[in-house]
């Protein structure tokens, strides 16, 4: 309506970024092109590699915009107020068509009324501000240790079934959401543009806040967002653990007001409801959260500060990171707090008119998906099933109507999923599949039909499910309650301990079956499993309410019923980006390594409904002179034969010989640290175990101490830690043998992503062969079939090269990591040759390319590299 007098002035990409020290001109352009970027209402794709200063690019672009833009914004409405003023005076009072003058004038004055309102509404959120800053500056830190001792007192329960076992009585007619306790937020509340910024983990969030406490923004409004698990400092609900429990503990002591409780006589009868007050959690007082979120909009703190700042001011720092969020200009948040719609929602995440900015993207597709899917099995559905039932028994009397038919229809459709997989209802997850070993693929459509469940609303079950705050309540159940012998007449069943003891018992039986089963192990075993196995399955239920042509079922039955397994694989992950692509005005993906940026531009991005003009995609090359790295491509071994680690000849003795002597050769003339990447953990054991038995490994041990990829996540520090001290202890010592070490890594691995094999740690890194992903996988077959379908035929195989080509970027990009470094990097395998395989890695890597045909003028060209002292 203000659109005739709203002046907008446009801003230039500026040529100086304030910056922590005189930037690369690849940091420049960077900037440069975020700015314009963000300006434009763009959807950026950025490219910038490992050692670039990518983090500090973006927080220097960023907020030079946010900035500037704030600037503007004022001025803009200034501008448009005075314009208006202009056109008043220009009206002729004496005209005869007064009327007529009255009229418009009266319309133009509103049109300055609602400017006005907006020039208030950002006074006064400044005025708070200002207000916030003072305040913290004249008064003391005060210790609240004992200020709230009173509310923490525990409730006298002894006459009452404990809350924690009985559904809430629920009316699904009622409306009524998951954060009801809210209060709802001011409307017309003028809220500046926020830069969302997401990464994968929060030490990753740690690391780029303390980069922003260093940069010339370190007077930024930052608030760090983390889920009630990571935030929790209640101790009595974090001991919870699962984030579904803690959350519903947490959602539950919210409710101020009294609530029915049920009085029970000695026959654990209904007796009468009673009234009880909650006394809620203490942490969630209003004037100690209020006080913590001052704290967090004037001073920047990283999560492990705030659960530190909360537990000392007895302040809940999950609430008061969101009662921050209006008043901030950079939030900082994990993959799924973004990424997962009722996530989003529940954090109070506004994406309108906003600023999206997802780091360490190159994997961003694949979060989506694995975010959205889900799985079970039937060890998980099994025992559900069981303690469904339990408890439906147990407190049959004690529930509504509205209660017991929807818990007989959940406990029917987790009974169904469990035939399905060939069991029954009430089975023994050791009891041998009814409908033989296979494998099959279903859409949704024909899954709920196969399972008989087409003619039940999931909706309504899930929301239940919700609403009575079920699996809270179960667990209660499975945690506090003796379990009994349960009877029916149609079927019989066993107490949870009986039935829990009748896994262990049949542990032989399993390992016998196992041997007949086919060859691809279930994703759990029954004694992984964690008592709340409702959780699980209510993800997969949910699943099932997708869109039909976005996901497939996989149906997987093994020997037994509980090593069968249900999948939902989401096909379409754009279908979750949609939304933030719609409403906010810019998103930025960024990464290390981007390539193949086309998967983001048409996967992503215009499958989530954005037009091709409004998508620009940014790269820059490395801060390394193209000199300090030389990749190499090596088709031929020093014997001269043909390097081909395809799956029709990697595993023969000849492959493995040729692959063996680069090793041996690489190491007699490389200093320092040399990392080989294969293709899969099977084949690095198989290549080791040819080594050993042709003597090769106790060669190369001579020339090089040997380390390999740990198989257990806990010990990879402690290997680093040995590799990177050998290293430095045998530069002090050069006449050592073994001098320096050979780590054997995994594309894909604990190794690949995240650590920086920088210096001379890796001062060569090898590449055997492609890793190309199982072609026979039905879930790829599903994704290929999908893509052919939705993308155009060929888009299919174009994702199968995407998956092999992202994950060698990855790993080769951990070689260099500072202008100052230099590595080289042997890629083995002929097809490295081909030219779109080429285009497929990163262009800082492709200026420096190297094709060599025989192995002597690869061999030659690293010797030159160690002779110009290089490696010195």
């Amino acid at each position: 309506m203000t659109d005739r007098f709203l002046q907008t002035s446009v801003l230039k990409p500026p040529n100086e970024f304030p910056f922590p020290f005189p930037p690369y001109n690849i940091q420049k352009d960077f900037m440069k092109n975020l700015y314009a970027v963000l300006e434009e209402r763009k959807l950026g794709i950025f490219e910038s590699p490992t050692g670039t200063g990518k983090s500090l690019s973006l927080i220097c672009g960023v907020l030079r915009w946010l900035c500037d833009h704030e600037v503007r914004y004022k001025a803009d409405i200034l501008k448009s107020i005075a314009l208006i003023e202009e056109e008043l005076k220009n009206y002729d009072d004496n005209t005869d068509d007064w009327l007529t003058v009255q009229t418009k004038q009266a319309g133009i004055v509103k049109y300055k009324d609602e400017f006005q309102l907006q020039l208030k509404s950002l006074s006064e959120n400044a005025e708070e501000i200002e207000n916030i800053k003072k305040k913290k500056s004249l008064i003391p830190e005060v210790n609240n240790k004992n200020r709230f001792a009173a509310f923490s007192k525990p409730e006298n329960t002894n006459s009452m079934v404990d809350n924690d076992v009985l559904l809430d009585d629920v009316n699904l007619d009622e409306k009524g959401g998951e954060e009801s306790e809210e209060e709802n937020d001011p409307e017309n509340e003028y809220e500046n543009v926020k830069i969302y910024f997401c990464s994968r983990t929060h030490s990753q969030l740690s690391q780029f806040i303390g980069e922003v406490q260093k940069s010339p923004y370190s007077d930024t409004r930052v608030v760090p967002m983390a889920s009630r698990q990571t935030f929790c400092v209640n101790p009595d609900v974090k001991k919870l653990k699962n984030l579904s429990l803690i959350n519903e503990r947490c959602l539950e002591l919210q409710k101020k007001k009294s609530e029915k409780s049920t009085k029970t006589d000695s026959s654990k009868r209904a007796v009468k409801k009673m009234k009880c007050c909650s006394s809620g959690c203490v942490y969630k007082n209003k004037n100690s959260v209020d006080d913590l979120k001052d704290e967090i909009i004037t001073k920047i703190h990283d999560v492990e500060e705030l659960v530190t700042k909360g537990q000392e001011m007895i302040a809940c720092p999950y609430y008061a990171t969101r009662a921050a969020i209006p008043l901030s200009q950079l939030v900082v948040i994990p993959y799924n707090t973004l990424l997962h719609k009722s996530t989003r929602e529940a954090s109070k995440i506004k994406l309108k008119n906003n600023i999206v900015i997802i780091d360490e993207a190159h994997n961003l597709l694949d979060a989506i998906g694995n975010m959205h899917s889900s799985l079970i099995n039937g060890s998980q559905l099994c025992l559900c099933c069981n303690q469904l039932n339990q408890y439906k028994t147990k407190y049959e009397k004690l529930f509504n109507a509205t209660s017991i038919l929807y818990l007989d229809q959940l406990i029917f459709v987790v009974g169904r999923l469990i035939s399905i997989i060939g069991g029954k209802s009430g089975c023994n997850p050791m009891d041998s599949n009814r409908k033989g070993i296979d494998s099959k693929v279903y859409t949704l459509a024909d899954f709920v039909h196969a399972a008989e469940i087409d003619n039940f609303n999931l909706f309504k079950i899930l929301n239940f499910c919700k609403r009575s705050k079920l699996t809270h309540k179960l667990q209660g159940f499975v945690e506090k309650v003796p379990p009994v012998s349960t009877t029916t007449q149609n079927k019989p069943e066993s107490g949870l301990k009986n039935f829990l003891q009748n896994i262990s018992n049949t542990k032989n039986k399993v390992a016998e079956a196992d041997a007949k089963a086919i060859a691809s192990p279930s994703p759990f075993t029954p004694t992984e499993q964690s008592n709340n196995v409702i959780l699980p399955v209510i993800a997969f239920i949910e699943s099932l309410t997708n869109h039909c042509e976005d996901g497939r079922i996989i149906c997987t039955r093994q020997s037994t019923v509980g090593r069968g397994s249900l999948k939902f694989l989401l096909l379409n992950p754009a279908a979750h980006f949609q939304e933030i692509v719609k409403e906010t005005r810019s998103v930025i993906v960024a990464g290390g390594t981007m390539q193949p940026i086309s998967e983001f531009r048409e996967q992503l991005f215009q499958n989530a409904g954005a037009e091709l003009s409004r998508i620009i995609a940014f790269s820059c090359g490395h801060v390394i002179p193209p000199e300090n790295i030389l990749p190499i491509i090596v088709s031929e071994g020093p014997s001269g034969k043909k390097l081909d680690f395809s799956f029709e000849f990697r595993n023969s003795d000849a492959v493995m010989n040729e692959l063996g002597q680069v090793l041996n050769n690489v190491c007699n003339i490389v200093p320092a640290g040399v990392v080989c990447f294969y293709p899969s953990y099977e084949y690095e054991q198989r290549t080791f175990e040819h080594f050993e038995k042709s003597g090769l490994i106790e060669t190369l041990a001579k020339k090089k101490k040997i380390f390999r990829e740990p198989k257990k996540s806990c010990d990879v520090d402690r290997v680093l830690s040995e590799y990177a001290q050998f290293i430095s202890d045998s530069k002090k010592q050069p006449n050592r043998k073994p001098n320096g070490c050979l780590l054997f890594s995994v594309i894909g691995g604990k190794l690949s992503e995240g650590l920086n094999f920088s210096d001379d740690l890796g001062r060569c890194v090898i590449v055997v062969g492609l890793p190309y992903p199982n072609i026979k996988s039905a879930e790829l077959q599903e994704k290929m079939n999908y893509l052919d379908k939705t993308a155009g035929p060929g888009s299919g195989h174009k994702h199968y090269e995407n998956l092999c080509m992202k994950a060698v970027n990855q790993s080769i990009g951990r070689a260099v990591r500072h202008k100052d470094d230099y590595s080289t990097v042997f890629l083995l395998d002929h097809r490295y040759s081909r030219e779109h395989i080429q285009l497929a890695l990163p262009s800082w890597m492709r200026r420096s390319l190297v094709t060599c045909e025989k192995f002597g003028t690869a061999y030659s060209s690293l010797n030159k590299v160690s002779n110009v002292n290089l490696y010195s």
